[in-house]
Parts: structure tokens; C-alpha cells; sequence
């Protein structure tokens, strides 16, 4: 009768985790954002012109933001995988938002790092991007 208790707990507090961890805030990069904030032709690359390009990064959140801006910082990735630090660049934003995306250009190819923090320097969420150039 415990060992069965004790499965039972056991299986609803998977359930309740996989519940949490399939709402988790996501970082993703796109042509365009439309207006229910879903990501039009998402990518994990894009091809920019010589002169350099942009595209959309998304930011999807399980709860409200509860912040009046947001920082992105950009890392390059380096070959022997560290990152060097690029720049931060400020969104003002709106603290009932639970998505939000920026545009942003890019002038190099390589593969970028951008971790996303809110106003209390808590990091909302990160990913990767590969960026190439035209030839």
C-alpha cells in the first residue's frame, strides 16, 4: 500500500514537472514576428548581404515579464568555444508583456550567443544563432 502511495506521488510530480518544463521561456530567431507573437520563417542561420543584415529575435515567456526594459547581450562564439563579449543592447518594454522581439543587425558571420535579462539582471532565457555572408 506505500510502495503503491508513494508511485502515485511519484507519478504526478512528473507530470506536474513535464507540465512546468513545456512552458519554459524561449529564444528564437525569425524574418518577421506577427502580431500574437509567433515567429515567421524561425532559423537557427541566416544569410546576411556583404554589407551586413538583420532579423527578428522572439522572446516567449509562461508568465507576464514584470519589467520596464530588457537587455540583450551578444557573444561571439569562438572556435575553441568561449565566448567573447560583443554589446548590450537596451529594449524598453512593458511589465505585462509575455512576448516581445527586437530586430537586430548583424555586420560579421560567426555564431552568437544572446542571453536576455530583465531589469533585475535575472536571465530570462538564451540562445545561439549562426550568422553567414552572402557571397
Amino acid at each position: 500500500m506505500k510502495n503503491n502511495l508513494f508511485l502515485q506521488y511519484f507519478i504526478l510530480s512528473m507530470l506536474l514537472f513535464a507540465t512546468y518544463s513545456s512552458q519554459a521561456q524561449t529564444l528564437s530567431f525569425c524574418e518577421a514576428v506577427d502580431k500574437d507573437g509567433n515567429a515567421i520563417n524561425e532559423s537557427k542561420s541566416f544569410i546576411i548581404g556583404k554589407n551586413g543584415g538583420y532579423f527578428n529575435i522572439l522572446v516567449r515567456l509562461p508568465y507576464e515579464l514584470k519589467s520596464y526594459y530588457v537587455n540583450y547581450d551578444i557573444y561571439d562564439i569562438n572556435t575553441d568555444g568561449s565566448e567573447h563579449f560583443i554589446s548590450t543592447i537596451h529594449q524598453e518594454a512593458q511589465p505585462e508583456w509575455e512576448f516581445f522581439s527586437r530586430e537586430m543587425t548583424f555586420f560579421n558571420e560567426g555564431t552568437f550567443k544572446i542571453y536576455v535579462y530583465d531589469d533585475n539582471d535575472y536571465l530570462l532565457t538564451s540562445s545561439s544563432v549562426k550568422v553567414k555572408k552572402q557571397l
